[in-house]
């Protein structure tokens, strides 16, 4: 299936993810978390972006955004990450890329997918093992939305926040399951099949031996819920990649 260009996209809300060169910890210090949350506020108000929800790892940082113009977006995050970028050479006596790639973008297409992924975002840093809670982390905006009247909705509050309405389809409370579409990095994948593993054993009161059974279908549901290739399934599983393969034939 063709990309679509962004300003193609009939959305004005935008999941953006950024990270080191070969997946360094440039975000490793706390100085640097703290600076490039300066660069969020400080050129979000320039260039008209509100700030949905986000978050800075060590090694890499996720930002969800509404715009009303695709080209602010692109110019925001151009600037963050040069001025990051200068910074960060700066105080490690360095030159040379920083970033891994421009960034990247998703298009959030509904109500649904908006909470996911605003889940997804606070919930890093605990998937990682940082911290408990998503408030106990200090470099994100997660306090932003405890501020706001408990009364209201994730998504009032965002509404109220952006002062606009748009037309997505109703939430399904019932079906606001975290998914793999915004994992990024190889890291994140692992935790997230590890949790599938670990959710899968409980729900079918598995123990430590496993029949061939089990391993089938607990790779066809791993299979269907992150898109990870054969090789990697199988070091997490600590499996041959054909015997993989044969799973997914059955």
């Amino acid at each position: 299936m063709p990309r679509v260009a962004r300003n193609q996209i009939e959305t004005s809300f935008f999941h953006n993810m950024t990270q080191g060169i070969n997946k360094e910890y440039i975000f490793e210090e706390n100085r640097c978390k703290k600076k490039y949350m300066e660069l969020l506020q400080k050129e979000s108000n320039k260039f008209n972006i509100n700030l949905i929800a986000f978050t800075i790892m060590d090694n890499h940082a996720h930002i969800l955004l509404y715009t009303e113009d695709i080209k602010n977006m692109s110019l925001f995050m151009k600037n963050i990450n040069e001025q990051f970028a200068m910074y960060y050479n700066y105080i490690n006596e360095r030159v040379g890329i920083v970033f891994r790639n421009r960034y990247k973008s998703q298009p959030i297409l509904s109500e649904r997918q908006l909470i996911n992924c605003i889940r997804y975002i606070f919930n890093n840093p605990v998937r990682a093992k940082i911290v408990l809670n998503p408030e106990e982390y200090i470099y994100s905006n997660f306090e932003d939305f405890q501020k706001e009247d408990e009364s209201n909705s994730i998504l009032d509050q965002i509404y109220k926040k952006i002062n606009y309405s748009i037309k997505f389809p109703k939430v399904d409370d019932e079906n606001l399951i975290l998914k793999s579409d915004f994992l990024d990095t190889s890291e994140d994948k692992e935790i997230f099949i590890k949790e599938l593993i670990s959710k899968y054993e409980e729900k079918h009161n598995l123990t430590i031996c496993r029949n061939k059974k089990d391993m089938e279908n607990m790779v066809k549901c791993i299979k269907k819920e992150v898109n990870v290739s054969n090789i990697a399934l199988a070091e997490i599983l600590k499996l041959s990649k054909s015997t993989i393969a044969n799973y997914l034939k059955m």
